[in-house]
């Protein structure tokens, strides 16, 4: 009994996800501190998951020595403090504290990542977003791009429609905006945030998938002959704002 139960413990986390290296102190790795602070940043590479993971106990001078932090694959943190597994799989944006070893760990809300700030990625020659540097940015199969991180989830798909101006375009989709099925997801709220160059027009629903509930707002800009149609997502209705902040800076050149 004794050797499975060895065996059992030595391959718990066998099967853990391949989510890439975690940096961590090595107040955590070589003197075996529990795990009280942690949070993920954008990845500085693809084998880099982006967590940064801390005992609480380093002071700024031992975090700013090199020397005192590696690269270790999840497992050997996970079989240092197990409480964190789940946590690994939250994305980047997340930030988890507890006032001791033994507590229970929650969410911060407040902390600031160097890699916040606003850059303007190009989506074509002449269509362009501004959005927080922090998201990771991805292309899919169908050509859609991606922006993701925690909480929040930008999705652009852009639409030739060379036969129609700009008005027709904004009446069009108006009318199915004003007739769309109301019984799967009522519309919320409803926009218009046109200006001199670009028309635009959307509306705000909520959605579900099988762990939570989340906003998400449907918002169309158009110029003559292209439209570019956005699904902002956020889990707090407080990103509302962040979510028509976002949508607003599509611009067109």
């Amino acid at each position: 009994m004794g050797l499975f139960s060895k065996k059992k413990e030595t391959d718990q986390f066998a099967d853990f996800p391949a989510i890439g290296g975690v940096m961590a102190s090595k107040m955590v790795t070589e003197q075996n501190k529990k795990v009280r602070f942690m949070y993920r940043e954008k990845p500085t590479r693809d084998e880099d998951s982006g967590w940064r993971i801390f005992s609480g106990n380093e002071d700024q001078d031992y975090t700013d020595n090199p020397d005192n932090t590696g690269i270790y694959n999840p497992t050997t943190i996970l079989k240092i403090d197990p409480s964190i597994a789940n946590l690994l799989l939250t994305p980047i944006g997340s930030v988890f504290e507890r006032e001791n070893e033994n507590s229970n760990w929650y969410e911060v809300d407040d902390f600031e990542f160097e890699d916040d700030y606003p850059t303007t990625q190009k989506l074509t020659d002449k269509w362009s977003v501004e959005i927080s540097n922090l998201f990771l940015r991805r292309k899919e199969e169908n050509g859609d791009l991606v922006f993701v991180m925690k909480g929040k989830t930008v999705r652009l798909a852009i639409w030739d429609s060379k036969d129609q101006t700009r008005q027709q375009l904004y009446d069009e989709h108006k009318h199915s905006q004003e007739t769309r099925n109301q019984e799967e997801a009522p519309t919320l709220e409803t926009f218009d945030l046109s200006d001199s160059n670009v028309a635009r027009i959307g509306y705000m629903i909520e959605e579900s998938d099988n762990q939570k509930r989340y906003k998400v707002i449907y918002g169309f800009s158009m110029v003559d002959g292209e439209v570019v149609q956005a699904a902002l997502y956020f889990d707090k209705d407080t990103d509302k704002e962040w979510a028509l902040e976002t949508w607003r800076t599509i611009k067109y050149e």
